[in-house]
């Protein structure tokens, strides 16, 4: 695996506090601030016909969600934009082939956060 070249196709390196502090500076909502134009957050969220699933960068839905997850030998990773205003990211430090662990990491993702009954924005 020739790590150096992943530059093209995800091989960011951060932690998932600096992810989730992207995220909420391209996620399309008034605070805090985005860095980016609205146009281009459009652009970027809106799936083409032929993959209505994914658009550029980022796996897209009808319920408004955007996320991303990804793996490398020994790790496996999700960030979340949600419809409702949230952004998460989790990392873990193993990846099982052939199982459920990256729907599994989501799901755990989704529940954890339905479980808050109040959310304040930093």
């Amino acid at each position: 695996m020739n790590v150096r070249r992943m530059d093209s196709h995800g091989g960011w390196i951060a932690t998932p506090t600096d992810l989730v502090q992207f995220l909420m500076h391209v996620d399309g909502y008034a605070r805090p601030a985005n860095i980016l134009r609205p146009r281009t957050i459009e652009t970027m969220t809106t799936a083409p016909s032929y993959s209505p699933d994914y658009a550029k960068g980022f796996c897209v839905n009808k319920s408004d969600n955007w996320w991303h997850n990804g793996s490398l030998p020994g790790t496996s990773t999700i960030a979340v934009r949600t419809h409702g205003g949230f952004c998460w990211a989790a990392f873990t430090n193993t990846r099982r082939e052939n199982t459920n662990m990256d729907s599994d990491l989501d799901q755990l993702n989704w529940n954890m956060a339905r479980q808050v009954g109040e959310w304040r924005v930093a």
